[in-house]
């Protein structure tokens, strides 16, 4: 098996990170460390590394490595070409690039890409902050800002990207889902009743969101070629997952004949019958279920539709291992099914007497141990002092 060998000063890029080849590291400029594409063979690499450190002994370095002007020196220009490519467009966070770049823009779309540093980046971090941005939502338009210079970087437009790595590091998200889902301590009856109280159209989607934990966009995208009522499955075709995986969802089959009984008026399953078109919007059927139900939403401190995933999540890790529930969940990875489960009180409290059942259940009791209960053990030191 033929390995690469590692080489002081030099890296491989493999073609996922960027641009592929071999790139120069540990390099530095007036105390700045450079990283720089150096070619794609090692041969290459090793040529243009030996260039620049001639270079650097005859005090040249900065004419080597300086990048060019270029007609787009702006960052705003670049990041609007960067977005407006094939590759960029095809991407699923496309949607909210296009709303981040706004808010970059707001601070950056007249400032080359040279001069953007640390220290402009964290006041536009203090500003959003300011402005009353969740610290969720500064991250993304972090990362957008930083996958944006490290492009640049790999076209040869700006030296190194001055924020890589942990130069500028993402904020804390508290995400307090599960805290308020507990603090709404919802029971399986109160989720039943949600679905009596809701419209008709309502109740299988309720019951497959709480079920299958599929997300809103998947039941709404929900085809019926993608209703195997002999199998009792529904496939999630990989344009409408998220993680762009297809994966087979199974059903139960009270809800599979309950959807194969549904009226067919088109492709999709869920439809709106005034405009013959699928479902795009569930949350004013959802709010006024809730209300039903007596069961408080999102804008006043309760569930909203997403949370409903969590209590399938919940449900199916209880049901089942937790490699199954991920499977179902469609999720790319164990820990982000293990973000949507969260433990009540009494859960860790049936594990807890679970536990003592099984160590102690056939232990035989001491016939010199005092007899009664544990309060009485306990009176009868107080006594004894």
């Amino acid at each position: 098996m033929i390995t690469k060998t590692k080489e002081k000063n030099l890296k491989f890029v493999p073609p996922r990170a960027g641009k592929p080849g071999y790139y120069v590291t540990e390099i530095t400029l007036r105390g700045q460390r450079i990283r720089r594409y150096a070619g794609q063979t090692k041969e290459d690499a090793r040529i243009f590394l030996g260039q620049l450190r001639s270079a650097a002994r005859e005090g040249k370095l900065e004419d080597i490595i300086k990048p060019p002007r270029t007609e787009a020196g702006t960052f705003g220009e670049y990041a609007r070409s960067l977005l407006d490519s094939a590759e960029w467009k095809s991407k699923r966070s496309a949607k909210r690039n296009e709303t981040s770049l706004k808010s970059l823009n707001a601070s950056f779309r007249t400032t080359p890409l040279q001069e953007i540093n640390p220290g402009l980046v964290r006041r536009y971090i203090t500003k959003r902050q300011d402005e009353g941005l969740k610290p969720a939502s500064i991250n993304r338009e972090l990362s957008l800002l930083k996958s944006i210079l490290y492009a640049a970087e790999y076209d040869g437009l700006i030296v190194s990207n001055p924020i890589r790595g942990r130069r500028i590091k993402k904020l804390p998200e508290n995400n307090q889902r599960e805290k308020t889902l507990l603090t709404l301590n919802l029971s399986s009856e109160d989720l039943c009743r949600l679905i009596d109280s809701a419209a008709d159209y309502l109740k299988p989607i309720l019951r497959l969101a709480l079920t299958t934990g599929m997300r809103q966009g998947e039941i709404l995208r929900m085809k019926w070629r993608d209703l195997n009522p002999t199998l009792q499955t529904i496939r999630v075709p990989e344009e409408n997952a998220k993680s762009k995986k297809e994966r087979i969802v199974p059903i139960d089959a009270d809800l599979c004949v309950e959807l194969d009984a549904l009226p067919r008026k088109g492709d999709y399953v869920f439809f709106n019958p005034d405009s013959g078109k699928r479902r795009r919007d569930l949350r004013g059927a959802f709010v006024a279920a809730c209300r039903a139900a007596d069961i408080k939403t999102g804008r006043e401190g309760g569930i909203v539709f997403h949370d409903l995933r969590h209590y399938a999540a919940y449900h199916l890790v209880k049901a089942t291992d937790v490699v199954t529930a991920s499977k179902i969940l469609g999720h790319a990875s164990l820990d982000m099914t293990l973000r949507y489960v969260h433990s009540t009180e009494a859960d860790k409290r049936m594990a807890v007497e679970k536990v003592a059942e099984l160590l102690f259940s056939t232990r035989q009791k001491n016939a010199n141990a005092p007899s009664g209960n544990c309060q009485e053990a306990i009176e009868k030191r107080i006594q004894c002092h």
